[in-house]
């Protein structure tokens, strides 16, 4: 490889994915290796800058969980193994181990920045996404970037609060709508034995008509609608793209639209010609990550040439 490429670096809080990416975002090499939990910041920062050919990289781009601000500061914690990241500035960590121009953007930002540019969401002046996975994750764009607002909240439907009469506590949407609670609303109705471990053997059990699997899944899709409604109320975006493995099928997209027109017309009491945002899936799912972090670092490169 002669080309200089911009590394894209997605970590996760189970494997940390890495692409040499090149000017017409193209991911023209990727590997991955297991994410791990370190005693020090310091270990974890040289782990994950450890096997890289510095020599081909131009600059670096970042995409990483939990809340991070535009100095890339991490302002909250996320999964235990990347625990190590809170309260440090990652453009720093990682540039002066790689010596290469830095910029990190939050994993939901990350993807959304992607559909954006290279997307489905290529051309529109409001976005919005909703990224389906363990967690849930969340991000809004106008027709040039990330929207961030004051401290990087913005879009983080995640953490819109409703009340839980039962508990009588005030918890996050997000977790209601997230595969992890897929597979807990199943496994509390069925006995030990049956229990699943994976989102997709619950949607399996729902395209086989289970009748544990609909009733679950009737409950579940009713809470990522609300999270959809928060998003245009919020916001009213021309077009909100889902990502996460689920929204590579299509049955499931099909779903998500025919429930958020039910809910959704008698919630505003208005016609089905009053909604209007389009909903659909990422074009780019599994590579959102590394590629929206690509295309971050390529804008600030492109901003600090302006100035």
């Amino acid at each position: 490889m002669s080309e200089k490429y911009v590394l894209g670096i997605d970590i996760g809080g189970t494997y940390i994915k890495y692409g040499y990416i090149d000017q017409y975002f193209t991911i023209q090499k990727q590997w991955k290796k297991e994410t791990r939990h370190f005693a020090t910041k310091n270990e974890f920062y040289d782990y994950l800058c450890e096997g890289i050919d510095a020599e081909i990289v131009e600059c670096v781009g970042i995409s990483t969980p939990g809340l991070i601000d535009r100095t890339s500061l991490v302002k909250t914690r996320a999964a235990k193994t990347v625990e190590n990241m809170y309260g440090t500035t990652v453009n720093e960590e990682v540039g002066k181990r790689l010596n290469k121009f830095t910029a990190t953007i939050n994993d939901a930002k990350a993807a959304g920045l992607c559909e954006l540019k290279i997307g489905n969401a290529q051309g529109t002046k409001s976005s919005g996404y909703l990224i389906i996975g363990t967690g849930v994750g969340g991000c809004l764009c106008n027709s040039e970037d990330v929207i961030y607002g004051n401290d990087g909240f913005a879009g983080e439907v995640h953490f819109i609060p409703y009340y839980d009469a039962a508990t009588g506590k005030i918890l996050k949407l997000g977790n209601q709508c997230s595969m992890r609670k897929l597979i807990q609303l199943y496994n509390e109705k069925v006995s030990e034995d049956s229990q699943v471990q994976y989102g997709m053997e619950v949607t399996e059990k729902y395209l086989a008509k289970d009748p544990i699997a609909c009733e679950v899944m009737k409950v579940w899709i009713q809470n990522l609608v609300m999270d959809v409604i928060n998003m245009v109320v919020t916001y009213n975006p021309e077009i909100i793209c889902i990502g996460g493995g689920i929204s590579e099928e299509e049955w499931f997209i099909k779903l998500l639209q025919e429930k958020y027109r039910e809910i959704s017309i008698p919630f505003f009491n208005a016609t089905e010609e009053f909604l209007t945002t389009k909903i659909t899936n990422c074009k780019y799912n599994n590579s959102s990550n590394l590629l929206g972090a690509a295309i971050k670092v390529t804008m600030e490169k492109e901003k600090l040439k302006n100035l």
